[in-house]
């Protein structure tokens, strides 16, 4: 083989990077700078198939070498998945309110947001199979897995019983996400519990964890600020290898999980229908917080709004506002930790040869999902954590998380909308059920500068 192709390939690819690099150094933003990574591997990769061919020795050996960027990228994000899942996991749970009528007021909520997330879960399952959604050419091209040896899903009784482990070290280098979610509500609830007898040193230990999470957070941040270099990466190798098709099929999950997004929020009014909300009115009162959302693309910068159209828009008591709201954030996101993971892990599950309408699949994805769930910060990339806690549970490959983030950007705005949403919703709901929802103040008969007067 004449290596001089090869280097002239690569050169070319080192002069992408180089791009990619100037643009963050001019404060491009995050979303830019994906969709210029995005546009340059089509056209990169395009252009190494049209020259070269796909099954040349010289695009063999550009991929192979650009494939240290992109199986960087993928190793970086296998590197945050323990620390991400027992330290999200902790923090979620310590976060639950102390006092018999906030720990009654906190189930509900949680409980409604985590129904939610396991409906917002089949809702993803179904678009993958109405949509016809195929990922096989792109998770064999990816990961280099092979279907001639489909692996199959664990059953539901041994994946209960791999939820208990054996060994808290070995559960904790093992890369198995399911003990480690268990160690993670065993020392939430432990420290809980340590707050309760003794203030002082239940304060240290809580302080520990919001460290913890801080820390675990940055570096997680660090990973996602990489992705439009994976993405540059990934998505040359996709189109080097790949039939045009291929790429079709990532334009076509971009429009199923906006379709798996709207049906979610239809479901949500019709609860709030159900339960006497005039939802009309109500999507009026709530506007404010879901543009913002879907603007911002952060439900933790949403969230003083998700409070506020709350208690003044809506009627809802301050103490339910407060709760769901900041539950909202971290638990049971509907967009990026329900949707989302579910059709991922969908697609890779099909790819790999799994029977994905099998009655047990979809049970321990529901599942899975809604446990996942639990702990995702309401800030960039919590849907690409979420896919990669449920993908780890099944014990499945996360290379199919990487290259999805090159469309994210499109889809993100229409998730965090959801997520915020869910949160008004629980919200409403809980104080509904609680006598604590002020139809006056939702009806505009009484004024919020009244009731504080």
């Amino acid at each position: 083989m004449n290596l001089l192709y090869p280097i002239i390939a690569l050169i070319v690819f080192c002069g992408l990077l180089a791009l990619l690099v100037y643009l963050q150094k001019s404060n491009k933003s995050f979303t830019v700078r994906v969709l210029a990574a995005l546009g340059m591997g089509l056209v990169f990769g395009s252009a190494l198939q049209a020259i070269f061919g796909a099954d040349s020795s010289v695009t063999t050996e550009v991929t192979k070498w650009t494939g240290i960027v992109g199986s960087g990228f993928t190793k970086s994000l296998q590197f945050i998945i323990v620390p991400l899942i027992l330290v999200s996991i902790i923090s979620a749970i310590t976060k639950i309110q102390t006092g018999a009528k906030a720990f009654k007021t906190s189930g509900k909520i949680i409980a409604i947001l985590l129904i939610t997330t396991a409906v917002s879960a089949l809702i993803g399952f179904l678009a993958v199979q109405i949509f016809g959604l195929d990922a096989s050419e792109l998770v064999k091209s990816i990961s280099g897995a092979e279907q001639s040896e489909p692996r199959k899903p664990t059953d539901i009784p041994t994946s209960i019983l791999n939820i208990i482990p054996s060994n808290i070290f070995s559960a904790l280098t093992a890369n198995s996400a399911l003990p480690i979610v268990f160690i993670g509500v065993i020392i939430g609830f432990a420290i809980l519990a340590i707050k309760d007898q003794n203030l002082d040193l239940g304060q240290k230990f809580l302080s520990f964890v919001e460290g913890a999470n801080e820390l675990v957070m940055t570096i997680t941040d660090f990973v996602i600020e990489f992705t439009p270099y994976g993405v540059l990466a990934l998505i040359t190798k996709v189109t080097a290898v790949n039939k045009p098709e291929t790429i079709i099929n990532l334009i076509m999950f971009v429009v199923a999980s906006f379709a798996a997004l709207i049906t979610m929020f239809i479901i949500h009014l019709i609860i709030l229908r159900l339960s006497g909300v005039n939802i009309v009115k109500y999507l009026k009162k709530v506007s404010p917080a879901l543009i913002f959302a879907f603007t911002s693309r952060s439900s933790a910068a949403t969230l003083p709004l998700t409070i506020k159209v709350q208690t003044d828009n809506l009627g809802v008591s301050k103490g339910h506002a407060n709760l769901a709201g900041a539950f909202g954030t971290t638990i049971g996101q509907n967009g990026c930790a329900g949707v989302h993971p579910a059709m991922v892990v969908t697609l890779v599950a099909a790819a790999l040869g799994w029977k994905v309408w099998d009655p047990g699949f979809i049970v321990l994805l529901l599942i899975y999902v809604t446990i996942s769930s639990i702990g995702i910060a309401g800030v960039g990339g919590g849907a690409t954590n979420a896919s990669i806690l449920v993908l780890s549970m099944f014990g499945l490959p996360i290379d199919l998380v990487a290259i999805l983030a090159s469309v994210e950007f499109l889809i993100d705005m229409g998730r965090t909308a959801l997520n915020v949403h869910d949160a008004i919703l629980a919200g409403v709901i809980s104080s509904k059920l609680d006598n604590e929802f002020n139809n006056d103040i939702f009806n505009d008969k009484v004024k919020v500068e009244e009731l504080k007067a």
